[in-house]
């Protein structure tokens, strides 16, 4: 996959992972499903951030 795709799919992944924690009764999946949220949101920011340096150039 390219890598906006892929920061597209990580963010997908974080938007459901929150969606699943806000309608979770039991906290601790709660807090779980969010700590991956952000795991996906950091990886798809990194991802936007090697593509952004890729086509400029990667100076």
């Amino acid at each position: 996959m390219e890598p906006i795709r892929d920061a597209i799919y990580h963010e997908q992944l974080a938007r459901v992972a929150r969606l699943k924690a806000d309608a979770s009764s039991d906290p601790f999946l709660a807090r779980r499903l969010r700590e991956a949220a952000v795991r996906h949101e950091r990886t798809a920011r990194r991802l936007r951030r090697e593509e952004s340096t890729a086509s400029d150039g990667g100076s």
